[in-house]
């Protein structure tokens, strides 16, 4: 398999801070933001939080010359401004790559309304996010947000076109005990276990 270079990969993203603010390139907050979650660091304090305390190993391992890494403000501004859906595709690919497969590998399908996403008072419903979790290696392999519960369904099915793995069996709770759902999964080259209601009787 061809050599997937991460860094070089998020070089390419579009950096929306204005040039006075760009005291640390894009590719270096990425970085750090995917080792600090990976290491369970949530947040951005949490993420610069792991920058100051691993700053000397960071520098050495990202070859930073000014020996600086950036605060969570900066991680804040990044994050809050560059393209979520082409940064979770650079991962997701570079993720497939390195991720290995034991004969006991369980993806879980699921979706949950996120706390504190509402932007208004007013504002009737949270931001909904749909998530592949394996259940071995405990990684988030795609993440997806859609408006609502019900537009779960055709989101799944999307998400499963992109999904960049084989051989693995996907767990699905019964709002995805759908025909479409189940053959694009099979036309992915995966498996499925999916839980069934009472109310799906020729299921």
């Amino acid at each position: 398999m061809k050599e997937f270079k991460l860094r070089e990969e998020l070089k390419a993203l579009k950096d929306n801070r204005r040039g006075q603010a760009r005291q640390h390139s894009i590719d270096v907050v990425l970085m750090i933001t995917i080792m600090a979650t990976m290491s369970g660091y949530q947040g951005y304090r949490a993420i610069g939080d792991f920058a100051s305390r691993y700053k000397k190993e960071i520098v050495e391992y990202l070859e930073l010359e000014k020996e600086r890494v950036p605060s969570y403000p900066t991680v804040r501004r990044v994050l809050m401004n560059i393209n979520h859906k082409k940064f979770g595709d650079i991962f997701t690919t570079w993720m497939s790559h390195y991720m290995k497969k034991s004969n006991s590998q369980w993806i879980g399908v699921d979706g949950k309304a996120i706390k504190g996403t509402k932007q208004k008072e007013e504002d009737k419903k949270l931001a909904h996010l749909v998530s592949f979790f394996s259940s071995d290696s405990k990684e988030v392999i795609i993440a997806r947000k859609t408006a609502s519960k019900s537009n779960e369904i055709p989101l799944v099915q999307s998400m499963m076109v992109e999904f960049p793995l084989k051989d693995f069996v996907l767990t699905l709770d019964a709002l995805h005990c759908q025909t479409k759902t189940l053959k694009t999964i099979k036309d992915s080259g995966n498996d499925y276990v999916v839980q069934v209601k009472e109310n799906q009787k020729n299921s």
